[in-house]
């Protein structure tokens, strides 16, 4: 009889069609054409049949798009390959950070960064994608190398069941993108982007650009549970859209949307990722199919206060007042439109205190009892800061998140000096740091100048304890 394991490596390696949506990965035994194969029709299909996260996400990759066809052609990968994987890695956002220490818009390990001899984070993911479909000589193998490193593949090792689902997840994308992208390319222009300014949270966006926060959330479902950085990109709507949620009894109802995926819907919703899968039946590891009427429970069991709205409150003054924040109101009493009115009851729970980090960089002998033990943390707690789920599979380098009592031990930052070389610009330099122009202007006390000279040394901010 197999064991598991030996029963994942065949599962991995000879039959990932067989996977519920796996379909949708497609299997090349010969080397991609660069160029995007749009096979999509004339017609335009409705806004309602797309997925407000896809089109948003779409939206900010647009931004970037004349350089990742630039390295594509350069390292003759397929074009609509390597937007599926920024879309499906970051979002399209600049400034991602993961618990492993994966950075900017394709999730770049540092130490893989360096090795690659390149300026920025899009030709970094662009060149290691590109060198695995040489590798392997099919995309769907070179995908899960680009997640699970390629010594798993080549092996033939099992593979995790994350890497399954972003095999799937990537083809999905990839897939969209070249049967719709007429379509989502309309209906993308159609939303703008606006730049986070300090103090700005959910609730300021909301009121500046009149759009309630869980439309913004679900347009950037990558940003809905961080904490926003100056300088961040928000895709949004002009005008509010009444298509997206149904209000039911227990909850919400969504219909899924060609380009949605199920894991942005829970994040942007804060709904549990578990009990969406069990309310709906879905299998850990497959794509979401168009048109499922999916329920998304809300309810709730906390300790709360019970607030009878004054005339003359805002959901902000009540949140400032009860020590909660805007959004957590708002989902927890369902107001989704954010109105209010004198004598509504709300239940309020306090905000639960902003989590703080130190960084700690795995040596030798290591493991995550030992690490936990040294900062009086809990292997469960670290495991939950880095998005381990239950692994305990460290490596020698990886830079882990440890969370910290936030009144004992004060947020840091780190740095490191760049000497700016002929060519960069503050765009290219925060590009290949996966920060922002802003944070290093504000690290070098540059104010709003952006002007640097050959040699100059800069601070470059690398990592954020609160994220």
């Amino acid at each position: 009889m197999r064991t598991p394991s030996a029963f994942l490596v065949v599962f991995a390696t000879l039959t990932l069609q067989s996977v519920p949506g796996a379909s949708q990965v497609t299997v090349q035994s010969s080397p991609i054409p660069p160029s995007s194969r749009d096979i999509s029709t004339n017609e335009v299909l409705p806004l309602e049949q797309f997925s407000p996260a896809f089109l948003g996400m779409y939206r900010k990759v647009m931004e970037i798009e004349d350089e990742i066809r630039k390295h594509t052609d350069r390292y003759n990968l397929h074009y609509d390959l390597a937007r599926a994987v920024c879309l499906y890695e970051s979002g399209g956002n600049a400034g991602l950070s993961s618990g492993p220490g994966a950075r900017g818009y394709f999730q770049v390990m540092p130490a893989t960064f360096r090795s690659l001899r390149v300026d920025t984070n899009i030709e970094a993911g662009v060149k290691y994608l590109s060198m695995m479909v040489k590798q392997f000589d099919r995309e769907d193998y070179a995908v899960a190398a680009y997640n699970a490193g390629p010594g798993r593949i080549a092996r033939r090792r099992p593979m995790p069941l994350e890497t399954l689902q972003y095999v799937i997840g990537v083809g999905h994308f990839r897939n969209i993108l070249i049967t719709h992208e007429q379509s989502i390319r309309h209906h993308a222009n159609q939303l703008q982007l606006t730049t986070v300014k300090e103090g700005d949270d959910w609730w300021q966006l909301s009121q500046r650009l009149n759009i309630p926060i869980v439309q913004l959330r679900m347009h950037n479902p990558f940003l809905a549970n961080r904490q926003l950085r100056v300088g961040q990109l928000i895709a949004y709507p002009t005008v509010e859209r009444n298509d997206i949620l149904v209000k039911i009894d227990d909850g919400l109802e969504y219909m899924s949307r060609i380009g949605d995926n199920y894991f942005n819907i829970a994040f942007a919703l804060e709904v549990d990722i578990n009990t969406v899968r069990d309310e709906n039946d879905l299998w850990r590891l497959q794509s979401l199919p168009v048109n499922l009427r999916m329920r998304l429970p809300t309810d709730w069991k906390a300790r709360h206060k019970v607030h009878t709205v004054r005339r003359g409150e805002t959901i902000q003054s009540i949140s400032a007042d009860l020590k909660s924040n805007p959004w957590r109101i708002i989902r927890d009493n369902e107001l989704w439109n954010q109105e209010i009115g004198t004598g509504m009851v709300l239940r309020v729970r306090e905000a639960p205190p902003k989590p703080t980090y130190l960084v700690h960089r795995v040596t030798a002998g290591e493991n995550l009892s030992v690490i936990a033990g040294r900062y009086s943390t809990t292997v469960s707690g670290i495991q939950a800061a880095n998005s381990l789920g239950r692994r305990t599979l460290i490596r020698i380098g990886q830079q882990l998140r440890i969370p910290t009592n936030a009144a004992t031990v004060a947020p840091t930052a780190t740095t490191v000096i760049h000497r700016v070389t002929r060519g960069e610009t503050l765009a290219v330099i925060a590009r290949r740091y996966g920060t922002t122009v802003s944070a290093i202007q504000a690290a070098n006390e540059l104010g709003r100048r952006t002007l640097i000279n050959i040699g100059q040394q800069l601070r470059i901010p690398t990592v954020a304890t609160n994220q």
